[in-house]
């Protein structure tokens, strides 16, 4: 009886060691022990100049990241998104339309403290 549940406990063991080398394989990890080093630095070298190549197709302008920060509760953080936003404006004056857009879009739609509405109004009115 000792003597069977030894070999089961065993055959556990192994089928478990086997499962594990199959899922390393299977994701690639055991696969690659025979690269030598010169192999794997030309890989790395087709792989760099592949994602130099690759072109992106999506653009999203940096100031969307801030004006994601106009709709925050707390107040420093709208302010400062919204000076940031302004100083964009005024350098860059190809993103002035679209900032502009956004700060009558916050003060629309959202509700906002009296505060913030004068803030933003007079930030809009310097760009």
């Amino acid at each position: 009886m000792i003597a069977e549940k030894k070999t089961s406990v065993l055959s556990r063991l192994k089928n478990i060691v086997a499962k594990t080398k199959r899922r390393l394989s299977w994701r690639g990890r055991v696969k690659d022990e025979n690269v030598s080093a010169l192999d794997a630095a030309d890989i790395q070298r087709q792989a760099y100049k592949h994602n130099q190549n690759v072109r992106h197709t999506t653009y999203t302008p940096p100031y969307l990241e801030l004006a994601a920060q106009l709709l925050v509760d707390e107040d420093q953080i709208f302010r400062a998104a919204a000076s940031h936003l302004t100083l964009i404006a005024k350098s860059r004056r190809k993103y002035a339309p679209e900032i502009k857009a956004v700060f009558a879009e916050v003060i629309a739609g959202r509700k906002l403290s009296p505060e913030k509405i004068a803030y933003l109004s007079k930030k809009l009115e310097e760009i």
